[in-house]
C-alpha cells in the first residue's frame, strides 16, 4: 500500500500541496497533474497495488484541519487525476469524516468504477454514520486499534502486554462492527502503530505481529516512524520481515 498525502505538513514531507485555504499556496494545476502522475508511476515502479488517499496530516501535535479544508483538498486532488491510471488501482480513503468518504462514493458514481473502495479510519470506527456509508455502498474497512479509554488517537497508555491489550482492544472493536452489520470480509484490522503507544510498544507489537492474527486481514504502517530503526532493517527487509509473520498489507510512503 502506497501513501498519497494531500498535505502541506506531512511529518514525512512528501504532502503534495499546502493549504487550499490561502490562494498563495493553491497548487497550479497543471503542475498538480503532474505531481500526481508522477506519485502513480512511482506505485507503478514499486510494485504498489493499492494507493491509500489521505487530506488530512496525524502527525503528532499536528492542528486538526476543519470538514471544508479536507474536502477542498480531496476535490483538488480527484479534479485532477488521470482517471486512465487511477483505474489499475485499489484505493483506500485515509480520514475518519463521513462527508469526505461520501464526496469519494460520489466520484465512483461519475465514474461508474469502484476505485476508492475502503475506508481507513484511524478513529476506530467511531462514527455510525460513517459505518452506515460502509455497510450501504459496501466498502472495506481498515480498522486502526485505539485503547478504549483513549480521547484522541497519540494519547499514550502504558502496556504491560502491548499484543494481548492491542489484540483484545481490537476483537471488541471488530464485534461491534460486527453487531452494526459490518460483513466480516469486509474488515481489515491495523494495531496502529505509533498511535498511542511509545516506540518500546510499537517494536514489540511489530516483532510480535503474528500473534495478533484473530481471523482478519493485518494491516501496519511503520514507513519512516522512529520505532522502526530499532529493527536496523531497511523497508524492503522490514516488508518482507512483516509478511513472513502474516501480515497482509504493508502501508509505505514511496519517494
Amino acid at each position: 500500500m502506497g501513501i498519497l498525502n494531500l498535505t502541506p505538513d506531512s511529518f514525512s514531507g512528501d504532502g503534495l500541496f499546502g493549504s487550499s485555504s490561502e490562494s498563495v499556496n493553491m497548487p497550479d494545476s497543471k503542475l498538480l497533474k503532474e505531481d500526481l502522475n508522477r506519485a502513480y508511476k512511482n506505485f507503478h515502479n514499486q510494485e504498489i497495488s493499492i494507493v491509500d488517499v489521505g487530506a488530512e496530516s496525524t502527525k503528532p501535535s499536528v492542528k486538526h484541519i476543519d470538514l471544508e479544508e479536507e474536502l477542498s483538498r480531496a476535490n483538488l486532488y480527484l479534479e485532477n487525476l488521470n482517471v486512465g491510471i487511477i483505474n489499475n488501482y485499489l484505493h483506500s480513503i485515509d480520514t475518519y469524516k463521513y462527508q469526505v468518504v461520501k464526496r469519494y462514493i460520489k466520484f465512483n458514481l461519475q465514474l461508474k468504477s469502484n476505485v476508492f473502495r475502503i475506508v481507513n479510519d484511524v478513529s476506530g470506527g467511531e462514527d455510525r454514520r460513517m459505518i452506515d456509508l460502509i455497510i450501504n455502498h459496501n466498502l472495506g474497512i481498515i480498522l486502526s486499534h485505539r485503547h478504549p479509554d483513549s480521547k484522541f488517537i497519540h494519547e499514550k497508555f502504558h502496556y504491560e502486554d502491548p499484543v494481548e491489550e492491542v489484540k483484545l482492544h481490537l476483537s471488541k472493536q471488530v464485534q461491534n462492527l460486527l453487531d452494526r452489520g459490518v460483513q466480516k470480509d469486509s474488515i481489515a484490522i491495523d494495531p496502529a502503530l505509533g498511535f498511542g503507544k511509545d516506540k518500546e510498544v510499537s517494536y514489540r507489537i511489530l516483532d510480535n505481529i503474528e500473534q495478533l492474527s484473530f481471523g482478519y486481514p493485518i494491516v501496519v504502517g511503520f514507513s519512516k516512524k522512529k520505532f522502526s530503526l530499532a529493527f536496523r532493517m531497511d523497508s524492503l527487509q522490514l516488508t518482507e520481515f512483516a509478511f513472513s509473520k502474516g501480515v497482509s498489507v504493508v502501508r509505505l510512503h514511496i519517494s
